[in-house]
């Protein structure tokens, strides 16, 4: 009776890809979570340049024809929200639970705004008003696991700016044309451009991931969290893992990543704007909460030249 059911389901989605409207996207658009940024050692000004960042990112990153935005959770937002010299978000990444299949984040290395301009300022300090220059090291985690993949570190200096950052209330809103007038919210913006084009191509270079939601083994079936929105399209096949977080290598007792247990393969026979439901094909003891990874790879044409890739300013986690 399965086996008619199952040969039922596939006749079906076939007939839906032949007849039916398909999505026009080519390619998989993959979730992304922007997570406030770890101020820089000291910072103890009246604003939060690591909430800043994020919602630079943020901004540019919705506008990426393969990134779908994460929005933050109530709580997450109240810690955004927070102490202005503190980057709470960075260091509790363990405690979100969240759909992204990767979070973007990381840490505000050097951060030295424009200085007030003084009637008595030195050649020096008038320099110093001048110019603002911050380094930040960007970070990218697995979304399900919280592992690093891989991160890149980015200086930028600006002197074409018209104040200091903060000289009004509305200079703290990076949609605000007072950002663009200053030193530091030109440094800023600027290095949001720089990043995003690396995160975009990282992107590029990966499968879709998603998961498994709601498990019907009666009908053979199951729901994923990824769907037209996503770049899913009807017989888009995925291979559905389990995670063991934190393989230990028993001789050396180190750490040698995470562990991914293949279960099976699901193929998609409806796509909703948010989720999928998908036929099983093979395997079983699936259960919520299950990673799925597409088998195909559907890019964007390239974002990045090779030698571009290459030069990137990327570290490798330890």
């Amino acid at each position: 009776m399965k086996l008619a059911k199952l040969f039922f389901l596939i006749v079906l989605s076939l007939s839906m890809t032949a007849f039916g409207p398909t999505d026009a996207s080519a390619y998989y658009k993959k979730k992304v979570q922007v997570q406030m940024f770890q101020n820089a050692p000291g910072w103890v000004g009246t604003y939060n340049p690591g909430a800043l960042m994020a919602d630079l990112l943020k901004q540019k990153l919705q506008q990426q024809e393969n990134v779908v935005l994460v929005r933050f959770s109530s709580r997450e937002k109240s810690e955004a929200q927070g102490k202005p010299g503190k980057g709470t978000a960075f260091n509790d990444l363990a405690g979100i639970q969240t759909p992204a299949q990767i979070i973007v984040t990381g840490r505000i290395l050097k951060y030295r705004p424009a200085l007030p301009l003084k009637l008595e300022s030195t050649r020096t300090e008038k320099r110093m008003a001048r110019t603002a220059e911050a380094q930040i090291e960007f970070q990218i985690f697995q979304g399900q696991t919280k592992r690093l993949l891989t991160g890149f570190v980015l200086n930028q200096k600006s002197t074409d700016g018209e104040f200091p950052l903060g000289f009004s209330q509305s200079s703290l809103n990076p949609k605000s044309p007072d950002f663009q007038k200053t030193y530091m919210g030109r440094a800023l913006a600027r290095l949001a451009e720089r990043v995003v084009p690396l995160i975009s191509d990282y992107l590029n270079r990966v499968p879709l991931d998603g998961q498994v939601i709601a498990v019907e083994p009666e009908e053979d079936q199951m729901i994923i969290n990824v769907g037209r929105k996503s770049g899913v399209e009807i017989r888009d096949e995925f291979v559905v893992y389990s995670i063991h977080v934190g393989f230990p290598d028993p001789l050396y007792k180190e750490d040698l990543g995470d562990r991914l247990n293949r279960l099976g393969v699901v193929r998609v026979i409806n796509v909703q704007e948010g989720f999928s439901e998908a036929v099983i094909m093979a395997g079983g003891d699936f259960v919520k909460g299950n990673l799925v990874r597409s088998k195909k790879f559907k890019r964007l044409p390239r974002i990045l030249s090779d030698a571009q890739s290459t030069a990137l300013p990327t570290f490798s986690p330890k």
